[in-house]
Parts: C-alpha cells; sequence; structure tokens
C-alpha cells in the first residue's frame, strides 16, 4: 500500500518550480534571483558564468551524491557548529582555527580522505600548512566532486567558491578577498576549516543510505517478507523519478513505464503460477541427484580421516624420534661408563702385569722346595675350577638377561599398540588435546617412555585418578545426549511423514480440480456445437420458409400480402431467436471464463502452497539429515 506522505516527500524531492527552493542544479541562479517569487519560473535562470556555465550539464542526466539525498537543496539547519540564526547575529566560530595541533589534525584527516579517493595531484602535510591558491583549487574541486560531478572552477572562483559554501549552509562567512590571500598566515586557517567541513559533509553524503532514508518505514514494515526485497513505495519512486527525467527531457507519453510499473504491481500482488508437472518432475530429478550424492563416499570426510592419521602417525613418530634420541643419550652415557670401566680395567691390568713381573722376579730369585709347587699347582687348578665356574655362571645370567629383555620388549609394543589406540580413539571423540570440544580443559593423551628415569608411576596415576572417571562420566553424558537425539530423530520423522501426507492430499486436491477443469472445458464445447447446430437448423428453416414464399408467389398475387407478412414475421422472430441464442451463448461464455479464471486462481494458490510445504519439508530433511550421531563409546 502507497503512503501519500512518502509520494509527496518524494515528488516534493524532484520539484523546484512549485517551492521556495533553490533549483535542483547548483550554482545555476544568481545570488539575487533566490529570494524571487515563483512567477519568475524556469525562463529566468542563467549560468553565473559564461565560461564555466556553458560547460555543465543538465540536473536530469547528472548522477551525484547531491542529486541522491538531496545534500544542496535543503532548507534544514546545518547540523555542526550550532543552531539557527535569528536576526543578523554573526555566529561565533568556537573551533581552534588558529591551533597548529588542531591544523595539523585537519591536514592528516584531508591527506587521508584524498590518498584513500586516488588524489591525482602530489599532495603532503607542508604542502598544505602554506598552499597556493593552484593547489586550493585543485582540492576543493576534487572534494565538492563528490557533490557535483561535472563542476569544474569559473574564471572568477573568488565569486563562486563563497557562494557554494553559501549554497551548502556553510555556518560562516568566507570573504571574496580571503580567495586572493589562500595561503597567507591570517586567511588560511579560516579556509582549511571551511575545508575541513566540506570533507565531513562529503563524508557524510558518501555514507548515507538512499534506501534506508527514503523508504526505511516500508523496510521497517516488510522485514518479515525475505522474497521481497523492493517495497512498493521504491517502485513507485522509481517509476515517479524515471518518468520525471523523460519528462524534464521532453517526453510527453509514458506507456512503457507504465507498463512496468502495471507488471511489477501484478507480480508483486498475484505472484507467478507455476507448472504443477514441470516443478513435479524438477523435484524427482533432484531428488535422484540428492540421492545419488548421499550414496556417494564423503571424499571430505576420507581425507579428514586420512589428515588425523598421517597427523597421528606425525606425532608417533616424532615421540620414537624422541625416545630414540633418549635411548641414543642412555648408550652413550653407557659407553661413557664402559670406557671408564675400560681405562680402569687397562690400570688394574698394568697393575697386575707389574704385580705379575714382581712375582715372577720374586719367584725367579726364590728358591722353591717340591712342596711349594705342588701346593702352588693345586692352587693354581683350584683358581682355574672356580673360573671357569664363574664363567658359566656369567653366561646363565647374560642369558636369562637377554630373555628377560625380550620379553620386557614384547610388553612395552603391547603397551605402544593399546595406548596409540586409546589417543587415537580419544582424537576421534574429540577428547585431545586438551582444548578440544569434549575435552573440557582435561588432558586425555596417554604419553609413555620407556627411556625416563623416573618411571611412569606418575602417568599412570594421573589416569588411574583422572582420566577414568572423566571418561566415564563423559560416556554417561554421550548415552544421555544420544537418548535426546533419537527422541528428537524420532519427532523429526514424524513431522516429516505428516508434511509428505499434506502435500500429497493437496496434490490430490489439484488432480481433482485439473479433471473439473477439463469437464467444464468439455462442457463449453459441447454448448459451442449446440448452438452451432441451432443455428444451422435456423438456417435451414429460413431457406425453406424462402421456398415456400417463392412458391406462393408463384401461386398468385393475392396471397403475396399475406405471405411477405408472414415472412417478415418469421424473419423477425428468427432474428429474435438469434439474439437470444447469441446472447445465452454470450452468457454461457463469461459464466465459464469467469469459472475458469476462479479455478486457476484456486489452482494458483494450492501451487504456492505446495511450494512452500515443499520448502517446508525440505528444511525438515535438511535438519535431519545434518543431525549426525555421535559414535558409540568403546567397551569398558
Amino acid at each position: 500500500m502507497y503512503r501519500p506522505s512518502q509520494i509527496g516527500s518524494s515528488s516534493s524531492r524532484r520539484s523546484s518550480a512549485s517551492s521556495g527552493r533553490a533549483s535542483i542544479a547548483p550554482l545555476r541562479v544568481k545570488p539575487d534571483n533566490i529570494g524571487r517569487s515563483n512567477n519568475a519560473g524556469a525562463s529566468k535562470r542563467h549560468s553565473t558564468d559564461s565560461g564555466a556555465g556553458s560547460s555543465r550539464l543538465s540536473t536530469g542526466n547528472r548522477k551525484s551524491v547531491s542529486q541522491k539525498h538531496g545534500f544542496i537543496n535543503t532548507k534544514r539547519q546545518s547540523s555542526g557548529y550550532g543552531g539557527r540564526n535569528f536576526g543578523h547575529d554573526i555566529m561565533k566560530d568556537t573551533r581552534p582555527l588558529s591551533d597548529k595541533s588542531y591544523m595539523q589534525q585537519e591536514i592528516r584527516d584531508i591527506i587521508e580522505f584524498l590518498t584513500q579517493h586516488g588524489y591525482p595531484h602530489p599532495l603532503n602535510a607542508k604542502m598544505l600548512m602554506t598552499p597556493t591558491t593552484k593547489d586550493f583549487l585543485k582540492i576543493f574541486q576534487f572534494l565538492y566532486n563528490f557533490l557535483e560531478v561535472k563542476y569544474a572552477p569559473a574564471q572568477k572562483f573568488e565569486e563562486e567558491i563563497p557562494q557554494i559554501f553559501k549554497t551548502l549552509k556553510y555556518p560562516f562567512n568566507i570573504s571574496k578577498s580571503s580567495m586572493f590571500t589562500v595561503g597567507s598566515p591570517h586567511t588560511w586557517p579560516n579556509i582549511l576549516g571551511a575545508l575541513h567541513w566540506l570533507l565531513n559533509s562529503v563524508k557524510y553524503a558518501l555514507g548515507v543510505d538512499e534506501q534506508s532514508m527514503l523508504f526505511s518505514a516500508q523496510l521497517a514494515d516488510d522485514q518479515g517478507d525475505e522474497f521481497d526485497s523492493v517495497t512498493d513505495s521504491e517502485v513507485l519512486f522509481n517509476y515517479v523519478e524515471g518518468a520525471y527525467k523523460e519528462f524534464l527531457d521532453g517526453a510527453d507519453t509514458f506507456e512503457e513505464r507504465e507498463r512496468a510499473l502495471e507488471q511489477s504491481i501484478k507480480q508483486r500482488s498475484l505472484g507467478q503460477t507455476g507448472n504443477l508437472e514441470q516443478l513435479a518432475g524438477e523435484e524427482q530429478r533432484l531428488s535422484a541427484e540428492l540421492q545419488l550424492l548421499q550414496q556417494e563416499p564423503c571424499r571430505l570426510t576420507a581425507l579428514q580421516e586420512h589428515a588425523q592419521m598421517m597427523a597421528s602417525d606425525n606425532e608417533r613418530f616424532h615421540k620414537y624420534l624422541q625416545e630414540l634420541t633418549g635411548h641414543q643419550r642412555f648408550q652413550q652415557q653407557k659407553l661413557q661408563d664402559l670406557e671408564l670401566q675400560l681405562q680402569q680395567a687397562e690400570l688394574d691390568l698394568e697393575k697386575t702385569a707389574t704385580e705379575k713381573e714382581r712375582l715372577e722376579h720374586r719367584l725367579a730369585h726364590q728358591e722353591l722346595s717340591a712342596g711349594d709347587v705342588q701346593r702352588l699347582h693345586a692352587e693354581m687348578r683350584q683358581l682355574n675350577a672356580t673360573l671357569e665356574a664363574i664363567e658359566k655362571d656369567k653366561q646363565g645370567i647374560d642369558q636369562e638377561i637377554w630373555d628377560r629383555e625380550k620379553q620386557i620388549a614384547k610388553k612395552q609394543e603391547q603397551l605402544e599398540k593399546h595406548v596409540t589406540q586409546f589417543n587415537n580413539q580419544a582424537r576421534t571423540l574429540n577428547l585431545i588435546p586438551s582444548t578440544a570440544e569434549n575435552a573440557h580443559g582435561i588432558d586425555y593423551e596417554m604419553k609413555i617412555s620407556f627411556y625416563n628415569t623416573q618411571g611412569n608411576a606418575a602417568s599412570l596415576v594421573d589416569f588411574a585418578s583422572t582420566v577414568k572417571p572423566a571418561l566415564i562420566q563423559l560416556k554417561k553424558q554421550v548415552n544421555e545426549e544420544m537418548h535426546k537425539l533419537n527422541s528428537q530423530k524420532l519427532l523429526e520423522e514424524e513431522t516429516l511423514e505428516q508434511l509428505t501426507e499434506m502435500v500429497e492430499s493437496k496434490q490430490e486436491e489439484v488432480s481433482k480440480l485439473d479433471t473439473r477443469l477439463q469437464r467444464r472445458t468439455k462442457e463449453l464445447e459441447t454448448l459451442k456445437e449446440k448452438v452451432k447446430e441451432e443455428s444451422r437448423q435456423l438456417a435451414e428453416q429460413q431457406s425453406l420458409l424462402e421456398q415456400k414464399i417463392q412458391q406462393m408467389q408463384a401461386v398468385g398475387d393475392s396471397d403475396q400480402n399475406r405471405a411477405q407478412a408472414e415472412l417478415n414475421e418469421l424473419i423477425t422472430r428468427c432474428q429474435e431467436q438469434v439474439v437470444e441464442m447469441q446472447q445465452e451463448y454470450k452468457d454461457y461464455e463469461q459464466f465459464l471464463l469467469l469459472a475458469c479464471t476462479k479455478v486457476a486462481e484456486h489452482k494458483a494458490i494450492i501451487d504456492e502452497r505446495i511450494d512452500e510445504l515443499n520448502q517446508q519439508a525440505s528444511v525438515m530433511l535438511s535438519r535431519v539429515q545434518s543431525v549426525e550421531l555421535p559414535p558409540a563409546a568403546p567397551a569398558k
């Protein structure tokens, strides 16, 4: 529904001749013509300067920020630096324009904006501290082009620029003489403040949303309609805007825009009726495609599993490398110990050799009896037997150590396998690392180092006291969540079955309506044939009557008048019957046309309802299919 207030406001933005406001095209009316009455009209408008005004385009063909938002042609008071002036009081500028820090901030803002928007000339802060008139005109032209696209400074810019600021409702006066000494210390702070004000005005104009300003009320009312992004007011506004532009270009009729407006309103009011069979075929095709896609293995899942497996292998190899590094350090330490033992043994061997030499020397110079020699041989044999027994014991101990080491290695492999399985399963369940979704800050990862001298008692204690109770609690939570999800899945399946039944019932109703439409069409064809047959019979009767009249004329002239009267009466009756039959035929045709229209409208409504139900069913189906049941917890 169109609001009169919006239509009025839209038309008032485009019309300048019916009000006391300034012209839409800036700088085309002299200052002394602004306050004149409306009788002056557009005929008294002329360019401010012949050199620059001749090159400017009409407002109807120019697109700029000022046209979109009505920035120039507004009578509202300026939003900055005080309120409305009453009388002839001069507003006092409260800005610290002469402050160097304030001027530097203004210069930084201007340089930042010009740099971001592609200012084509050299620019730096030092140049803007004492700019030349040429630099000022370039910056002013660049900024004002955001409001007036085709603007170029006139020859008498010292008169034009103050008038532009006055038209833009700049609240402070800019003298004509200040334009001749732009970069002087007593003039530049005020002009820099005006440039900064113009910069803020351009930023505001660029940031204003045309749609939200013109159609904010109806956009708020139509937030629930997510299928129609264009409001009724916007449709009418676009029509009025385009028609007014064509009118300014000299057009008198707007048939194309009227047809477009009519078509747009019809589409918004009645919608577009779809072919039910085509939609059903499309639905079957999409269902088959969806089924094929569902049957295909999920490549992303396989890649994710492969990535997890590679990450697990990487972590496992990293741990294995760490263990090998520890084992290497352990073997190096053992090698150092063996080298120390070897050095000690060599020292002992040297001592023994020295002692042997001493004893041999003593033996050589000592006189031994036969009994002493026998006693020494007996001690030697006894020592050799003891040495052999010790060697046998040593071999047995080495064999036992080797067997124990093999058993320990097997146990370590089994333990590593179980730990790896546990960590992989925990990573699949999002329990590793501690920042995972289901970890809740608990570190479930089991780490075993067989070359740790302190042993693994601490990690086993953590598993028994922390990890195992947390896993039991998590298993309970997962079972409860599975129960809830199963219940929800059953409810969603019941809802889907109900929606499917509703769609089937609506399809049956549509088929019944199609049958009725075909029956009515056949009745219309039968009625047409009946009317044609009656018309043919009347024509035959008329021809028979004409033949009879001719026969009566042949019999005698005496019966001519009577026959002529009967003929006229029959012709009149025939014509009346023909008129009655034609009227009855038109009535039947209008009745059938109205009935077909009603049936078509009802069918369109049913089609729209079926589309809505199909969309709801698709949403429900996607929700049910998107529910991913977590895998069952591993057996305790």
